[in-house]
């Protein structure tokens, strides 16, 4: 990156330019109103980032990195203030934990490895909707170079939230989701997604972790398939999360097998050793030791 003089909100008609045969013009009101509506924020926010001289360069690269301030990100019921907090925070957190990396996240993504063979993981910042937070884990599929699988992450006070678990949207969606059900020992992918949020929450430093509750997340317009639809209360529900103000999700599973049926107990060793396996993996790659 090379770094400009210093960082500007966006103007409406670089953000949203008309296309051919296409115009624009009723998002550029809207963004001009809410920018509008937000001044005293957007003021703030411009002095916020020409204080650090990669950001200035991150977000005139990356121009839809500010709108949230104006509109929403991570959860709906956030004010103006808390979105103005919770996007400087986020923008700065995984950075000054990861200084250990030789290329930053936001130049080239991190491989945390393969958690089964053919399907690696990879840790970035967003490319999707960065009202939904700005870092992201990505579940590849390496030999097709296909995005199969996606969590968006964020820091929320002293806490780690997920804010999005997004699926396939291919036409074979459902049948590649039982697929690599079955090559993760059992574990559906969306649930292993989690599974590996656990882990980089701990490897993090944070000893908690949370789940965006469905009627407050923010809608996506990434990988959207009416055949694979993400229920978020379920699938925390289903993590052994506890709903209060957030889904309040555990760290640490219990692995005791003794309930587990006879006939089941290999895959979840299976599991579990796979799931150890990328944990270190992960640690080694994020430089951090744990």
């Amino acid at each position: 990156m090379t770094t400009n003089q210093q960082y500007t909100w966006i103007k409406a008609d670089i953000i949203y330019p008309d296309r051919p045969g296409r115009s624009n013009y009723l998002k550029r009101l809207r963004y001009n109103l809410r920018s509008f509506l937000h001044r005293c924020w957007i003021r703030k926010f411009e002095h916020f980032v020409n204080q650090h001289p990669f950001l200035i360069d991150l977000l005139n690269e990356r121009i839809n990195y500010s709108y949230p301030l104006a509109c929403r990100f991570l959860d709906k019921r956030l004010t103006a203030s808390e979105r103005f907090e919770a996007i400087c925070e986020n923008l700065l957190f995984l950075p000054k934990k990861l200084t250990a990396l030789p290329t930053p996240l936001w130049e080239k993504p991190l491989n945390l490895g393969e958690i089964i063979p053919d399907f690696e993981i990879t840790l970035s910042m967003t490319t999707h909707q960065p009202m939904e937070g700005y870092w992201v884990l990505e579940l590849w599929h390496k030999s097709q170079n296909e995005l199969v699988y996606l969590l968006t992450f964020a820091k929320l006070r002293d806490a780690l939230l997920i804010a999005v678990v997004q699926g396939p949207n291919f036409a074979d969606s459902k049948e590649r989701v039982k697929q690599l059900t079955k090559a993760c020992h059992g574990l559906p992918p969306a649930y292993l997604m989690i599974e590996v949020m656990k882990d980089l929450t701990k490897t993090l430093g944070f000893d908690k972790l949370l789940g965006i509750p469905q009627k407050y997340q923010n809608k996506s317009r990434f990988i959207q398939s009416k055949s694979y639809v993400v229920d978020y209360d379920t699938i925390f529900a289903e993590s052994n999360g506890l709903l209060k103000d957030y889904w309040e999700l555990p760290l640490e599973d219990d692995r005791n097998l003794d309930e587990v049926p006879s006939k089941k107990r290999s895959m979840y060793r299976k599991r579990y050793a796979m799931l150890d396996e990328f944990s270190k993996s992960m640690s080694e790659k994020l430089g951090i030791n744990v």
